[in-house]
């Protein structure tokens, strides 16, 4: 940082300790929130456990067969997809492959 960039800094922040000057308790305020906020911050992150979670291994699942819980049909007797982009042809291209593929009904 240069000489005159500090100095334009220093003008600034006595420009803003001059305005406020009349404001004590709001001075006063200010600088006890943000100091709890820092120190909170500080002690969650001294206090907290961090701990990581390590790799997951999930067991082999079949391409060719519908997993257990897809085998009962829900109460209205189609499968709603929650989500589809209406605008991407890949999609879908993919999801009339696996309503087809899976012999199932799908709606959406």
């Amino acid at each position: 940082m240069n000489l005159l960039a500090l100095n334009k800094f220093m003008v600034l922040l006595w420009k803003n300790f001059t305005l406020k000057r009349r404001q004590f308790i709001a001075i006063v305020v200010e600088i006890i929130v943000t100091l709890l906020f820092a120190g909170i911050l500080l002690l969650t992150r001294k206090i907290g456990v961090i701990s990581q979670n390590g790799p997951y291994y999930y067991p082999f699942q079949p391409v060719d067969k519908l997993p257990v819980f897809l085998g009962k049909n829900p109460p209205s007797g189609l499968w709603e997809l929650a989500f589809v982009p209406s605008k991407s042809v890949v999609v879908k291209n993919i999801v009339e492959t696996v309503k087809r593929d899976l012999h199932y009904n799908f709606e959406g």
